[in-house]
């Protein structure tokens, strides 16, 4: 065997030797690239979009409505929920060392990926640091605030701005995590009905910030992506390798 039908065996095997998860952080990276592409080449984009929940009387009025609000804020509390449950299983399992290894773990990734994603990254660093106005605020929107790019750091806002959504990202932590839970026990009666709602529950997350003029279609792309290729990255870990998620 020459060293050419050595190194083709080598490729082949290391290409079925890809995990799913490793498939999905690589083509996760791929699509945020494309995104930043595309959202750098078409920055109007994000307007098209806000544009289409907005009225030049009442404005971004979705936003107005107070069963939206009432939805909202059960999106909301469902986010913080996973995480607190998450967290209180992390430390149960730590104390009294009664949860399955494979749940210990999920404990692990689940609140790491909270912590990483939309608590640190997030809300720490982007919005506090990136400076881009809200969809609300932007003269094209009878704000004051010039219209940025999502890809270009601005100084148009000082804190909790517009890149990237906190909700989106912790609407995409609280999928994440509730996959990583059914995907990794026993399947029970009810987990792909839990799985359904919570999915059905996160696409409101992800999608009513935009609605309601409080973020832009690119706000909300990026904070899904940042948040899955944290999880994806931490499940390249040795230790959190044999967890399923895709």
């Amino acid at each position: 065997m020459g060293e050419h039908d050595i190194a083709r065996l080598y490729r082949g095997r290391s290409m079925s030797e890809m995990t799913p998860n490793r498939k999905a952080l690589r083509d996760c990276v791929i699509i945020t690239v494309v995104l930043a592409m595309v959202f750098t080449s078409w920055p109007a984009l994000d307007l098209f979009v806000s544009g289409l929940f907005f009225a030049d009387i009442h404005g971004f009025w979705i936003a107005r409505i107070s069963a939206v609000q009432t939805l909202r804020e059960l999106v909301w509390g469902l986010i913080i929920l996973v995480f607190c449950v998450a967290l209180i299983a992390l430390i149960f399992s730590r104390i009294f060392r009664t949860t399955a290894p494979v749940l210990n773990k999920v404990w692990e990734v689940v609140v790491l990926t909270y912590l990483l994603g939309p608590i640190l990254l997030v809300d720490a660093v982007l919005k506090s640091f990136w400076g881009r106005a809200r969809p609300a605020n932007v003269a094209e929107f009878g704000g004051s605030q010039p219209f940025t790019p999502p890809v270009v750091m601005s100084d148009q806002c000082v804190d909790n701005c517009s890149f990237v959504s906190g909700e989106g990202s912790g609407a995409t932590a609280m999928l994440i995590s509730v996959l990583l839970i059914t995907r990794n026990m026993a399947p029970g009666r009810y987990t792909q009905l839990v799985t359904h709602i919570v999915i059905v529950m996160a696409t409101l997350g992800l999608t009513l910030r935009i609605l309601m003029g409080r973020h832009f279609l690119s706000d909300t792309l990026f904070a899904m992506l940042f948040v899955t290729l944290i999880a994806l990255g931490l499940l390249q870990l040795k230790r959190y390798r044999s967890l399923r998620l895709f």
